[in-house]
């Protein structure tokens, strides 16, 4: 039982209702955190922490981000390029009451003073790594061509200037690579 109080009653408390995907999330920090290092700190429901997790990213507005998700979306977010290791702080699903059928992790992000990559364009590098893992278990020249109008013989030319094997899957490349691969991809279609 859960014992909900009117929190009209605190000056430091401001309820924003509403969906949190279609909120614009830089616009509502500094409206209610003008001057502040705001942090985001959530128990995510699962089926929106992925969008939401971009959404914050992209808003550049969070001095770090602690959510409690999913087990192995956590392990997946934390693990290096073509590994199955992880950093995350498991929480059993016994610490809840109902209990859900599924483990969780708690994860913080701290957002970097710069980004780690320099890119031409940062949308065409989203789109990059979105199309990269759209098909996971297709080679990269495969699963590029659901993201981007270009011939698969033009998308592995693309993959060989970049110094990246022509059988390479997504889920292999590093930022990095990522970031090459997206100026390259950037210069040879017409989105510059």
């Amino acid at each position: 039982q859960m014992c909900i109080r009117d929190r009209s009653e605190y000056d430091n408390f401001t309820l924003v209702e509403g969906d949190i995907l279609k909120q614009d999330l830089s616009a509502l920090v500094a409206e209610h955190f003008a001057g502040l290092r705001p942090i985001l700190c959530a128990n995510l429901p699962y089926n929106i922490t992925t969008p939401l997790l971009t959404a914050c990213v992209k808003a550049k507005c969070f001095t770090s981000i602690t959510v409690l998700i999913q087990k192995e979306v956590a392990q997946r977010i934390c693990a290096q390029p073509g590994t199955a290791d992880y950093g995350a702080f498991t929480v059993p699903n016994t610490c809840f009451l109902p209990m859900p059928k599924v483990t969780s992790a708690v994860i913080r992000c701290i957002t970097r003073e710069k980004p780690p990559v320099a890119v031409q364009s940062e949308a065409m590098l989203w789109r990059t790594v979105k199309a990269g893992f759209a098909l996971r278990r297709k080679t990269l020249a495969n699963s590029l061509q659901t993201g981007f109008p270009v011939s698969k013989q033009e998308l592995t030319q693309i993959i060989a200037s970049c110094d990246l094997p022509g059988d390479i899957r997504g889920e292999r490349l590093c930022l990095a690579d990522y970031a090459r691969l997206s100026d390259a991809l950037y210069a040879a279609t017409d989105e510059n």
